[in-house]
């Protein structure tokens, strides 16, 4: 889960009218209070036009290299981020809807009489019992051609999102006080968030690798942030298959909560004892999710699915069963694309200047 509102960090003396800054100030103020308002509403496409339009006008008053800018950025990034995901989202419901309707539609269509020569081919001579392909090829060329739109776009927004958090990070980790590294660490949690739902979970275990090393030399050993971390890295390396990695990463998580626990079940707060009760909470989850890390895959039960995906379980083993058969597997397999296809090809193109990591497509 994306953190909120961490990097905002404005708190500086209130402007000198008379200074050069006097006049920009209140701009800035405001686009800040209107960015942090949309985003807290989840009206990310306000909160990216606010947090653009802020990013810009920082740029110009205190420079390209200047931690001011860099917060602007990550505020920005992070709209950027949020947005992109409910995109995806909601791209995936549409793909779901469409399908369970086609299989409906298909359906009725089959179970209505035929009037004589309706649904026959217009071939000359015919043999019987040939299958005809030509829907099952029109079908798959539309999805295709739609998936290929749909999906550049959701790509160009979460390349956008990590454009300007990369932006964000360069300038950051120039900075060598403890505030500013803590900023830069969370900058690169937030480019593991992209990449994991780029499905980068290569770049994801760097990313968050990395902003573990940072948070380690200024957080305390039973500091929360420090187990989210290690989290974060665990779940990198679970979807990466690298499950004994993660495992290893997931007792430290323990370690760490534990220690809190000890320390918070020592003091005799009313605040401690909550934190006490919501941190036993959180290892008991923990301790599930080790347990379902530890057990072995299961099969998909197609009768747990609901009734629109189970609709496109069943159309979709059916018109494979019918190109297997006929020899004509390679009309339909851009139907079953996903979007590891998309991470293949960018684990195939040049590696950047930085550490090898293979970044999303920066935009020209």
């Amino acid at each position: 889960m994306v953190d909120k509102g961490k990097q905002v960090d404005t708190s500086a003396a209130p402007p000198d009218p008379q200074s050069a800054f006097g006049a920009v100030m209140p701009v800035i103020a405001d686009l800040l209070e209107r960015g942090t308002r949309a985003f807290a509403l989840g009206s990310w496409e306000e909160a990216i036009e606010h947090f653009g339009e802020l990013a810009s006008i920082t740029e110009e008053t205190f420079g390209s290299e200047s931690q001011r800018y860099a917060d602007c950025l990550v505020m920005y990034g992070r709209a950027l981020l949020q947005h992109a995901i409910e995109q995806s989202a909601l791209l995936a419901q549409k793909t779901l809807a469409e399908a369970a309707a086609g299989s409906k539609e298909t359906e009725a269509k089959e179970g209505q009489p035929k009037e004589e020569g309706q649904g026959q081919p217009k071939a000359t001579i015919q043999f019987e019992g040939e299958p005809d392909f030509r829907q099952v090829e029109e079908e798959a060329a539309a999805a295709a051609e739609e998936e290929h739109d749909s999906g550049g776009d959701e790509d160009d927004d979460f390349a956008a999102a990590w454009n300007v958090l990369d932006l964000a990070r360069v300038i950051q980790e120039k900075a060598t006080d403890a505030k500013s590294q803590l900023k830069y660490a969370e900058t690169l949690m937030l480019l593991g968030d992209v990449s994991m739902e780029s499905e980068n979970f290569g770049q994801a275990v760097k990313d968050f690798a990395a902003a573990l090393e940072v948070k380690r030399r200024h957080l305390k050993e039973d500091d929360r942030e420090l187990a989210e971390i290690f989290y974060k890295v665990a779940l990198a390396y679970e979807y990466n298959q690298e499950s004994s990695k993660a495992l290893e990463l997931m007792s430290d998580v323990q370690r760490i909560l534990n220690n809190r626990l000890d320390a918070l079940r020592a003091e005799s707060t009313m605040e401690a004892k909550e934190e006490a009760d919501s941190l036993q909470e959180v290892l008991e989850d923990v301790a599930a999710k080790i347990e379902e890390w530890r057990a072995p895959p299961k099969p998909v039960d197609i009768g747990a699915l609901t009734e629109g995906e189970q609709l496109l379980a069943e159309r979709a083993k059916e018109m494979l069963k019918k190109a297997v058969e006929s020899g004509q597997i390679n009309d339909i397999t851009n139907l079953v694309k996903s979007k590891r296809d998309k991470q293949s090809e960018a684990k195939r193109q040049p590696e950047d200047s930085e550490g090898g990591a293979k970044r999303p497509k920066k935009n020209s």
